[in-house]
């Protein structure tokens, strides 16, 4: 068995095409990683743009300026600060129809600070709002019992039970729903995390990687139809049993491998550019009302535990497909089909269940949800028992995976020899 799964992860590894593949994927996930590194910008104080390392440098300065626990004293101290600027006729904007800051001071006091503004801001905004004007904190009384995390909860509580066309929360899913945010230790710590920020945000590009792996695997099976070489295997000792088991494993594990070798480059050029600083602060930092408890670094590693199973399951889905097809093309054809497709698959704004299976699907299961109002709270109620969309993405893609490995075996077995 050992030598039979050495000689199927030797012809894979050492296949010209296989080769050819992961260097391409190896080069893609270099340069599309490498983009948001060479392409970030900061403005300085005076509004002059900054780029690259020099950019990152002065953004994590900035960040830091703000670092520490965000206690109600802290943020309520903050936002007196920022309103202390419009007192001053020197930073109003003489031209706007509404109270600004004028560029001097929008770019000295405010717009190095925006990520963290942005957070701020959008606690009071309502669910699913963007509040470009910050006029949340602008216009805020300081004096009403200011209280961060109560308006968090209200937010929350907002989004729940409001109504909508698509998908209402059920009594059980609000409950399930608030345990969480209840779970969420505060206050929030605050620093500089752009590392892991951007890593987030670039996660769904590994698809390259998984849609490369599968070509990879594709010719599993097909490959020996193609090559006459099934009428020697299946008639060999161990052509029906031992060699479709050492198969079925050289393939996961040369998937594995290859898949680890492009993780490794795209999240090692995005965290050596940007550092792992921020790594423990919590998830909430991108988004104050994310039901997750977890840190920065916890929910990257989730997200990558997702792709990797989105990869087998994709990848246990190819070897089916290959055992079942004598051509590699028509396998090629349905797995790239399969990944690309629900890129261009809309959101209903009137379907609930379909919004819920289409999350499910390969590239969209391929992108974290953290950070987003309305993917965050993706529920599956089923029995009374609610589950979050991480959890139902890697057990639908485990469950594929353990489904499909004893069709291949069946598969292959069953063959008939031309």
């Amino acid at each position: 068995m050992k030598t039979l799964f050495a000689l199927e992860l030797k012809k894979l590894t050492k296949k010209r095409m296989n080769i050819i593949v992961i260097t391409v994927c190896l080069i893609l996930a270099g340069i599309l990683f490498y983009l948001p590194v060479s392409q970030f910008i900061v403005l300085d104080t005076d509004g002059k743009q900054t780029s690259g390392m020099e950019a990152i440098a002065m953004d994590k300065e900035f960040s830091n300026s703000n670092a520490g626990k965000l206690t109600n004293e802290k943020i309520k101290a903050d936002i007196a600060k920022y309103q202390a600027l419009f007192d001053d006729p020197e930073n109003v904007s003489k031209d706007a129809t509404q109270k600004s800051l004028n560029d001097s001071a929008y770019f000295k006091y405010f717009f190095p600070y925006s990520d963290y503004w942005k957070l701020i801001n959008g606690n009071y905004a309502a669910p699913y709002a963007y509040d470009s004007s910050f006029s949340a904190i602008t216009n805020m009384d300081l004096e009403n019992n200011f209280d961060f995390y109560a308006t968090r909860d209200e937010k929350v509580e907002t989004l729940l039970n409001q109504e909508y066309d698509d998908w209402n929360f059920s009594d059980s899913e609000k409950t399930f729903w608030l345990n969480r945010v209840s779970s969420v230790s505060t206050p929030y710590e605050y620093s500089y995390h752009t590392g892991w920020e951007t890593l987030l945000s670039c996660l769904e590009l590994f698809v390259i990687g998984i849609i490369g792996i599968c070509i990879c695997v594709a010719g599993t099976f097909s490959g020996e139809y193609q090559s006459g070489a099934d009428s020697i295997i299946l008639s060999s000792r161990y052509g029906k049993s031992k060699l479709v088991t050492a198969k079925i494993l050289a393939a996961f594990v040369y998937s594995f491998l290859a898949f680890t070798l492009l993780i490794l480059a795209g999240c090692g050029i995005l965290l050596l550019s940007f550092g792992i600083d921020g790594w423990n602060l919590p998830v909430q930092v991108l988004n104050t009302i994310a039901p997750y408890n977890l840190s920065l670094l916890g929910a990257t590693l989730l997200a990558i535990a997702t792709l990797y199973l989105v990869m087998i399951g994709m990848v246990a889905i190819t070897l089916l497909l290959s055992a079942k097809m004598k051509s590699s093309v028509p396998v090629l054809s349905i797995i790239i089909l399969a990944m690309i497709l629900p890129m261009f698959l809309g959101i209903s704004e009137t379907n609930g269940i379909w919004n819920r299976i289409l999350v499910l699907l390969p590239y969209r299961a391929a992108q974290p949800v953290f950070s987003d109002d309305f993917y965050g709270y993706f529920g599956y109620p089923l029995g009374g028992v609610t589950f979050d969309v991480v959890t139902v993405r890697m057990f639908v893609y485990a469950v594929i995976t353990l489904m499909c490995i004893p069709f291949v075996r069946k598969t292959w077995r069953k063959h008939q020899v031309a």
